[in-house]
């Protein structure tokens, strides 16, 4: 009896267990655009995260899509050690020197396969917008560029000679 009252409860308890894991793991997977970027904010710390090191390399997969991250990645290791890279500035504050206040990331603009994600802060003085340009892959939303107004991106930095 004891027998059967054991293999009644694992029949019971087990697809329950196993059903209850798998919508987690699946959530995880498709967080939303905006949920990409406060997340990439929050690694990233204020300059003081390993996004944008050499030591980062995992997390700028995990966050830009395959092109976005193989330019940082490209940036960060071909740039001779004597000149300074494209990257001469935190390319999540559009700035050298930070103090931030008004932090905001605003709700994502989603189109299909891509969304808009906006961010406003202000630093010292200084009001900024920004938009986070993504793209749904297989591993979830990627950023793609980060707009930074004025015709200047992430993309199109990292894409010019150096001089």
């Amino acid at each position: 009896m004891k027998t059967f009252g054991l293999a009644l409860v694992l029949l019971l308890v087990l697809p329950f267990g196993a059903g209850a894991r798998a919508p987690q793991s699946k959530r995880a997977a498709v967080a939303k655009p905006d949920a990409v970027v406060r997340e990439l904010y929050r690694v990233h710390r204020k300059g003081y995260g390993h996004v944008f090191v050499r030591e980062g390399r995992k997390l700028q997969e995990r966050f830009f899509d395959e092109n976005l991250a193989r330019l940082i990645w490209k940036d960060l290791t071909e740039t001779p050690p004597d000149i300074v890279g494209r990257l001469d500035f935190d390319p999540l504050y559009n700035a050298q020197d930070i103090r931030i206040t008004r932090f905001r990331v605003g709700a994502a603009a989603i189109e299909g396969d891509k969304a808009t994600v906006p961010v406003t802060f202000q630093n010292f003085d200084r009001k900024e917008s920004l938009k986070f340009l993504m793209t749904r892959t297989a591993a979830g939303w990627k950023i793609s560029d980060i707009d930074y107004g004025g015709g200047f991106s992430l993309l199109k930095i990292l894409t010019e000679p150096l001089t």
